[in-house]
């Protein structure tokens, strides 16, 4: 995978600085005394680089795509512009900057991070998009220094970074599986604020924080099918921007509905469909793909795809989600070898649909329980920690008090909401957008990042556009109503007729209808259904099972064994608390979110560099740290 790297230094070369952190093939971009870029080492074939432009005394990087600009606000009708047809994102950037300053950054439509750096006014500027898509770590280790990258693997390995494991940010990462806000597990390494344009004097050293943009949640008084025909113009449009006639498509395609969508809105395309084995998900996918006419290729994982993802995926670790979550990154060159540009639906469930809106759940006994289509309220901060605490993995041995460190870092400060260091206008957004803002601390977004790392890939529910009538659109229809199932009817009538793999009803049935339906799957699965995969593990749904998984096979214990002194000095379980809490999984107890969370972090190599004291791995540069973390860990998987 390919990331960005970056060293401000206004003492010295900054490019000496970068040659004594990152390995000898890093492809240095851009060199001065005072600023230095580079790119990572250990780029697939067909990953994108940052694109790049100058005019000699104004520089620009972006990491990730610019789609266009739109001088609306949100909330009104703008002039909206898509970047010019073969204009570079980064020579788009730099033209609108020579002409405007650095305010267009607020209109820029996008998923990326730029870089400015103005040589004249000696100063860098490092600007984040709406939602913080594409995130950038930094620390200040000493005053003349700015050190940031888009891994926050790299900056321990930093020579000046000294860092540690902040035990409370640890501990929220091992019991939500995430971060939140500009936190990190290190201490002195935070993320950039999402929306925002920071900029550092390098003649004083000065470092200031501008807001562009944060989520106003404004409900419109509109029918639901005025809601329907404005989601339906939206997306054609942004598909239709977005590809290009002589170019090769490709969707990511499940047995739901957002991905359905995404297909019925492409003329062309190739209908990839990662599982396990041909399962009812599976053959409701390929029956999708073969009634819009679209070639269906099966990216097929097994227990070994899941299980090596502890080696493969070890350095795209973001304390954000588990090792799995990079999901395709065994399958790039059958991605790359047969399409020009990817589609998936993600984020069209968080935007549209009652997914992250806090719901009431009742009991039906034997049968489990059901979340209800209502809304829960949530009318104080307390009320607010006590929901992220219902959904907490918190009976770890830790040093620190869960509740303690939430009410420390979500308060009030005047009339908004401060939420680890990102501010919200009410609690309202807090609720129904703290999942999504930043993006970066959502756990898909490891999925998003690694897609973008291999090819051109979008998915368009993440336009601004979309963004903005999501902002618009109230609670009750995303809880009791499916505009994305609406829209799939507009599209492509075929395709609505064919069962949702998780209801067993198709996409043209009632709101209710597909509720009960889903309901009525679950129970016929877990007591009355006769048909039995042909491994524990495996089921008929997108995914395996994560728990038969680690009862079938060993590699929690091989990873224990090869860093169990890692574990014993997390401030955390110790490695023999780790066994037993996997013992106790085996016992029957579901245990998968504690293991796979600690799992994840002790095959990042930023775990030993932080946590082993050696001086010579954190400062012999020949060969370098990143050099020696490069090299695979050996642990028997099988």
């Amino acid at each position: 995978m390919r990331y960005t790297h970056g060293v401000v230094h206004t003492g010295g070369s900054a490019a000496g600085i970068l040659d004594d952190w990152l390995p000898s093939d890093a492809s240095v971009q851009y060199a001065t005394d005072g600023v230095a870029i580079a790119a990572a080492p250990r780029v697939h074939r067909a990953s994108n680089s940052p694109h790049a432009a100058s005019n000699g005394s104004i520089c620009c990087w972006v990491i990730g795509d610019v789609y266009g600009a739109d001088s609306s606000d949100g909330t009104r009708p703008g002039q909206y512009e898509p970047r010019p047809t073969g204009v570079d994102p980064a020579q788009y950037c730099l033209s609108r900057y020579e002409r405007e300053g650095i305010d267009f950054v607020g209109e820029l439509n996008g998923n990326f991070t730029l870089l400015l750096y103005d040589a004249e006014r000696d100063r860098l500027s490092l600007c984040t998009d709406r939602l913080g898509t594409v995130p950038v770590y930094w620390t200040r280790p000493d005053d003349e220094t700015l050190v940031f990258s888009t891994n926050v693997q790299a900056l321990p390995f930093h020579p000046a970074v000294d860092t540690a494991f902040s035990p409370a940010y640890l501990h929220e990462y091992l019991a939500f599986r995430r971060t939140f806000g500009v936190t990190t597990p290190f201490e002195k390494i935070e993320k950039l604020e999402p929306g925002t344009i920071t900029t550092l004097s390098l003649a004083e050293g000065d470092l200031t924080t501008d807001q562009y943009w944060r989520p106003r949640y404004c409900p419109r008084d509109e029918s639901f099918e005025w809601f329907v025909d404005e989601f339906t113009r939206r997306f054609r449009t942004v598909v239709e921007e977005w590809t290009r006639d002589g170019r090769d498509y490709g969707v990511l395609l499940s047995g739901g509905s957002d991905s359905r969508l995404v297909l019925a809105g492409l003329e062309d395309a190739t209908a990839f469909h990662m599982n396990d084995w041909m399962n009812r998900e599976a053959r409701i996918a390929e029956r999708v793909a073969l009634t819009a006419d679209a070639e269906f290729e099966l990216l097929e994982r097994g227990p070994q795809y899941r299980i090596n993802a502890l080696e493969r995926n070890r350095w795209a670790g973001s304390f954000n989600g588990w090792f799995t979550q990079p999901y395709t990154t065994g399958f790039e060159d059958e991605l790359t070898d047969r399409i020009d540009g990817l589609l998936s639906g993600l984020y069209a469930d968080s935007l549209f649909d009652g997914f992250g809106i806090p719901s009431p759940t009742t009991s039906l006994g034997p049968l489990g329980s059901v979340t209800l289509p209502v809304e829960r309220s949530v009318e104080t901060v307390d009320d607010y920690i006590d929901l992220l605490l219902e959904r907490a993995h918190d009976d770890l041995e830790t040093p620190t008090d869960l509740r303690t460190v939430l009410e420390e870092n979500i308060y009030r400060e005047g009339d908004r909401i401060v939420h680890h260091g990102v501010t919200y206008d009410s609690l309202e957004e807090v609720v129904y957008y703290g999942d999504l803002y930043p993006l970066s601390n959502d756990d898909d977004m490891r999925f998003h990042t690694a897609l973008r790392q291999t090819l051109p890939y979008r998915t368009p529910f993440l336009d601004d556009r979309l963004v903005d009538l999501s902002l618009s659109m109230p609670i009750r229809y995303r809880l009791r109503r499916n505009l994305v199932n609406r829209a799939v009817e507009r599209l492509s009538p075929e395709l609505v007729a064919i069962p949702h793999a998780s209801t067993g009803v198709s996409l043209s049935r009632s709101f209710p209808a597909a509720y009960a339906g889903e309901h009525a799957m679950e129970c016929w699965q877990k007591y009355v259904s006769p048909r039995s995969p042909p491994e524990p593990y495996l089921t008929d749904g997108p995914w395996l099972d994560d728990a038969e998984l680690l009862r079938s096979f060993g590699f929690a214990t091989d990873i224990l064994e090869a860093k169990g002194g890692l574990a014993d000095a997390l401030p955390g379980p110790d490695a023999d608390a780790i066994r037993e809490l996997y013992r106790t999984h085996c016992r029957g107890e579901d245990r998968v979110g504690e293991l796979y969370t600690l799992l994840t972090v002790l095959t990042m190599p930023a775990t030993a560099c932080v946590l082993e004291d050696d001086s010579t791995m954190r400062h012999d540069h020949t060969p370098g740290p990143f050099e020696r973390c490069l090299q695979p860990t050996v642990i028997d998987l099988d």
